[in-house]
């Protein structure tokens, strides 16, 4: 799993609209936040109106919350219309990005700041998403939200193990 420091492979995703959606672009005008989620994993199901809030709160032209989604587009549109949740969601049905990043469960998120990943965290995490809120409020010059202690646990470990076997090679890397 990619971690702070690294460089951010390129991500270029259609949304369950068919709008294609491109890191470099939005790296242009700031900070990108990439959630990776997968519909069965019940940590995912946690996460998301926090998410959400964090979208609410501070998307715009100077930072964008991205939902990648690894199933498939009829169960995220299916998934969009049950939940609700407003940030985009995109496709990374072939898996690519996914490899790319790295991460060895889902949800896993990584917030990218000139073209480099400046945090990474799997699982659900109260207080790295707090720390998250923080840097994209200072970046935005929004004042910060917080997930207080008892609207959601500190922790919960991720719940869908990406061991490598679980993905087949990418075409291009054999």
């Amino acid at each position: 799993m990619l971690s702070a420091g690294e460089t951010a492979p390129a991500v270029e995703l259609d949304d369950i609209d068919g709008d294609r959606h491109s890191l470099a672009d939005a790296l242009a005008a700031g900070p990108v936040l990439l959630a990776f989620f997968a519909l069965d994993c019940l940590t995912c199901e946690l996460s998301y109106d926090f998410w959400d809030r964090i979208h609410i709160a501070y998307a715009g032209a100077a930072f964008e919350l991205w939902g990648v989604a690894l199933d498939d587009a009829e169960s995220v549109r299916a998934f969009e219309q049950q939940s609700g949740v407003e940030f985009p969601l995109l496709l990374d049905e072939g898996l690519a990005v996914v490899r790319a990043y790295g991460p060895a469960s889902t949800p896993a998120l990584f917030l990218i700041e000139h073209g480099a990943v400046t945090a990474s965290h799997e699982g659900f995490d109260r207080l790295a998403l707090n720390a998250i809120a923080r840097t994209v409020a200072e970046h935005t010059g929004m004042p910060p939200i917080e997930i207080v202690p008892g609207e959601a646990p500190d922790l919960r470990p991720g719940c869908m193990v990406h061991d490598g076997s679980s993905f087949p090679p990418d075409e291009a890397t054999g």
